[in-house]
């Protein structure tokens, strides 16, 4: 192989091993010895927030879900199947959580519907439901997926809230991530070794010693 495809290939490895380095090291950041993906947002006011199963059961992987409402107030949370939840909530002024940004960790939202919604507090519908103030946390398991969440007050009116967030635990993410910055760092320490010594024999090109060389034969 010539000295410049040489080249040209212990710089490509470089830039690869920095790039999976910056990759494994942000995920390694953001995801934490846990393993938690957490996407957080902070919908906007007069809507009924519903978080749909394509998030809530797009992993099978504990997810959850919590919400902060300004100033301690109060908040009903409660999770069903996609079709009560629906159902229960109607065509009310809804903003429906379908997805998750990874690049900035946040929710992806669209909003629907208008009016306010029935009373949920009193709906038989629920497999689960937490009434609190400030925050209040709802576990998802897997087992009764798919299943929606649905977010206001307890009389149905849009509750007032700061931030929402969805968190996703996986432990093995953690160790990807860790595995991805370790392939980085050798790639980009290997590339970088081989420059270095194809530079340095570019400067310092070697030379055949005394010893190397051949002697002259000495006629009699």
């Amino acid at each position: 192989m010539s000295i410049v495809a040489k080249r040209a290939v212990l710089a490509v490895l470089t830039v690869i091993g920095l790039v999976l380095l910056g990759l494994g090291s942000w995920f390694t950041f953001n995801l934490g010895p846990s393993g938690s993906a957490t996407f957080t947002s902070t919908p906007a006011k007069g809507s009924v927030v519903v978080v749909e199963p394509s998030l809530l059961n797009r992993i099978e992987r504990p997810t959850t879900v919590t919400v902060v409402t300004r100033g301690d107030s109060p908040v009903f949370i409660a999770r069903a199947t996609p079709s009560d939840v629906e159902a229960v909530v109607g065509g009310a002024d809804t903003r429906t959580v379908t997805g998750a940004k990874v690049r900035s960790w946040s929710l992806v939202s669209s909003r629907a519907g208008a009016g306010a919604a029935p009373a949920l507090a009193g709906a038989d519908v629920w497999r689960e439901s937490l009434q609190g103030e400030g925050r209040v946390r709802l576990a998802v398991s897997q087992e009764d997926a798919p299943e929606a969440v649905v977010i206001a007050t307890a009389d149905g009116k849009p509750a007032d809230i700061a931030e929402l967030s969805v968190t996703i635990e996986r432990r093995t993410w953690f160790f990807q991530a860790l595995l991805v910055t370790l392939v980085g760092l050798l790639a980009t320490a290997a590339g970088a070794a081989g420059l270095w010594q194809q530079r340095r024999r570019q400067v310092h090109p070697t030379t055949p010693t005394d010893e190397a060389r051949p002697t002259e034969e000495v006629s009699a």
